[in-house]
């Protein structure tokens, strides 16, 4: 994701039902600075664990919210 920039959209999310998806959206994990996207093609996480997305059942975890964000990519 190099050359990429992005602005914050949330960092307030509580659970993972108001949590809004998109092709331009990532998620950030503040702890491990890991961005992944919000609609990825396959099972992802960020380095630490905090933030997984398991794709064959359309699910996303989150262990701890106030180390996550949404992010808008705008360019790159």
């Amino acid at each position: 994701m190099k050359n990429c920039n992005y602005e914050l959209v949330s960092n307030k999310m509580k659970n993972t039902q108001d949590v809004p998806k998109d092709k331009n959206l990532y998620y950030r994990c503040s702890a491990c600075k890991s961005i992944i996207p919000s609609l990825p093609k396959d099972n992802v996480g960020c380095q630490c664990g905090n933030i997984f997305i398991d794709i064959d059942y359309w699910r996303l975890s989150v262990k701890d919210f106030s180390l996550f964000e949404v992010l808008r990519k705008t360019g790159g």
